[in-house]
């Protein structure tokens, strides 16, 4: 096999596949609480529908490998008018129509890092972003960041990452909202990532695909910073935006030197997006925002439910300014035991959480819990079936 294929992380899930299994033999009832998902029927659903049912001979043809025109100018206006990514986005120059953020990343990433370039990832991270680094030929080099972020916010995150870089660092990742952890990075932290990555000559790769659902504060974007508009790429979603996860369609953002690298990796990956998806893709964003108000405040009612329903369980958990997870430290009710056997219980009734080890190395106490992929009932039944698992862990 490939070394540098075996090099990618393996599912998080891997270890709790054969306990997932059994409970699905058994019948048992599971709370999929692991997943960043949405249960919410997305505001194109009745397009999907129509398309899917639409008598078009070109949906079975070959389309334009760049994206629909109609698409990238709706979300480059959609960008601007919400004050997300660069302040001037020209859909021509700066948009590539991706299959998804995490092909996004992939054909960004693979435009500008050559094999053996380092990348400093703020972890807690998104697990897949080590993979996407690692198949562009990257090297990840892990810098916790935003857990400390929580706990001493004056800390300088240019600093911290000034700390990790070599000769051969060529990038930094991170995404604001944190996926795992909710962290929204304010002006003044951007302002020191931003001044870092220009003394070096960097290039960023910002996932910004929860810029719409920020809870305390507001979403900033560094491409928007003196000189960064440059050296930024942006990373958005509307699995995330619009809860369109299975159209699978996302957008990179980024300067045309950049894209104009980036769109040939994607013809020579996927072609082009499948052409039923940017339709229905099209139909959300050129559509008002009220689908996306509603759900920010839904979320932002679960957050609070779900951390309430989880006060005193004896976990340490940091109020998510943004995103759709709670990224729970267990080491305090762990003691000596691995978290496999808290997460093992959770299983066996009925609840699944994603493990922390798969969001960095020094998080193999604690678990992401998404509060957005359930209607609140059922939000709510699998943290009680958690702290079941937790009581039961302390007998």
């Amino acid at each position: 096999m490939s070394q540098s294929a075996l090099a990618i992380p393996q599912s998080v899930f891997a270890e709790l596949a054969p306990r997932i299994e059994a409970r699905a033999r058994s019948g048992g009832d599971l709370v999929g609480l692991h997943i960043g998902d949405t249960y919410r029927l997305p505001p194109a659903a009745a397009s999907f529908a129509r398309i899917a049912a639409a008598d078009d001979a070109d949906l079975y043809k070959y389309s334009s490998v760049a994206g629909l025109d109609a698409l990238r100018e709706a979300f480059a206006a959609r960008l601007v008018a919400r004050g997300h990514g660069p302040k001037s986005v020209e859909a021509q120059r700066h948009v590539v129509v991706c299959c998804g953020a995490t092909h996004a990343l992939f054909c960004g990433a693979r435009a500008i890092l050559e094999a053996g370039d380092e990348v400093l990832v703020a972890s807690p991270y998104w697990p897949l972003s080590v993979g996407v680094l690692r198949s562009a030929g990257a090297i990840p080099v892990e810098v916790p960041l935003t857990s400390w972020l929580d706990d001493e916010p004056s800390l300088d995150p240019g600093a911290v990452l000034a700390a990790a870089r070599t000769p051969r660092t060529r990038a930094i990742y991170f995404a604001t909202p944190n996926n795992p952890d909710g962290k929204v990075f304010s002006q003044r932290q951007l302002a020191a990532i931003a001044q870092f990555a220009l003394a070096h000559g960097l290039w960023v790769i910002a996932d910004e695909v929860y810029a719409d659902y920020v809870y305390d504060g507001e979403h900033c974007s560094i491409a928007r910073h003196d000189g960064m508009a440059a050296r930024t790429l942006c990373a958005y979603s509307l699995s995330k935006s619009h809860g369109l996860a299975g159209a699978r369609v996302g957008f990179l953002v980024a300067p045309e030197p950049v894209t104009q690298v980036a769109r040939r990796i994607a013809t020579h990956t996927v072609f082009h997006a499948p052409l039923a998806a940017q339709r229905v893709a099209l139909a959300a964003v050129s559509g008002d925002d009220g689908w996306i108000d509603e759900a920010r405040r839904d979320y932002r009612d679960a957050r609070d439910a779900t951390l309430q329903a989880l006060d005193g369980c004896g976990a340490r958990i940091c109020t998510p300014a943004g995103g759709s997870y709670a990224f729970i430290d267990f080491s305090r009710v762990l003691g000596t035991r691995r978290l496999t056997d808290l997460l093992e219980r959770c299983i066996d009734r009925g609840v699944l959480l994603a493990p922390g080890e798969g969001f960095g190395a020094p998080f193999a106490s604690w678990a992401r819990l998404c509060f957005t992929s359930a209607p609140r009932a059922r939000l709510l039944e699998g943290v009680a079936r958690l702290r079941d698992a937790l009581c039961d862990l302390s007998r």
